[in-house]
């Protein structure tokens, strides 16, 4: 069994666990995303995510839950901007967008003025799909390509997710707060970071 089989396992088994939980949560979040420059993409944009979760409290200092984020990003492949082409220049445009599944253990921290804080730390699979233009069919008499064309190249990935939340409730079900977190790889690397405003209801 690989370890993202048993990713996707923990994943099913906390979810179907949540379902019959008595203080579930569902979050909806929305925010920057920003991609590490250090990690490959050239001249990154900032980009934005949307943010799906379930959590519920095991104990009152302790909630457990799953978490999905998906990212949309730009970035700019500079290097390759003085590739020879027969006609026009080849696109440094391009784009990446990820699907982040995690799982997530979370400390809640009371803070003053009714705030609600959390800090969690989880494991979860990311799955990258990476669209650029590369250029095609070199002319060795005219010393230049022929054209381009595009390229889809899809990754998946062990990540280790870091968040951090500060929530206020608004009456007794809804809650309303700010999110920030870390994807990080299985080397412990930063892939990217987000923050944005979340929205939760208590069922």
């Amino acid at each position: 069994m690989t370890y993202k089989t048993i990713v996707l396992f923990v994943l099913m088994l906390v979810l179907g666990s949540a379902l019959h939980a008595q203080e579930l949560d569902g979050r909806l979040g929305l925010g920057s995303f920003n991609l590490n420059r250090d990690y490959g993409y050239e001249r990154p944009a900032v980009g934005w995510y949307v943010s799906l979760g379930l959590t519920y409290e095991y104990t009152p200092e302790w909630a457990m839950g799953t978490a999905f984020n998906r990212s949309f990003n730009v970035y700019f492949r500079e290097s390759l901007a003085e590739t020879p082409l027969l006609i026009g220049n080849l696109p440094t445009r391009a784009e990446v967008n990820s699907d982040h599944f995690s799982f997530i253990l979370t400390r809640k921290i009371p803070f003053p003025l009714g705030l609600k804080g959390q800090i969690g730390l989880g494991m979860g699979l990311a799955i990258d799909e990476n669209r650029f233009y590369h250029p095609i069919l070199f002319d060795e008499e005219q010393g230049a390509y022929r054209g381009f064309n595009l390229v889809e190249q899809y990754q998946v990935g062990l990540i280790f997710p870091g968040q951090i939340a500060v929530r206020k409730a608004l009456g007794m079900r809804w809650h309303l707060g700010l999110e920030a977190g870390l994807f990080f790889d299985r080397q412990l690397r930063i892939r990217s970071s987000f923050w944005g405003p979340e929205l939760s209801y208590r069922f």
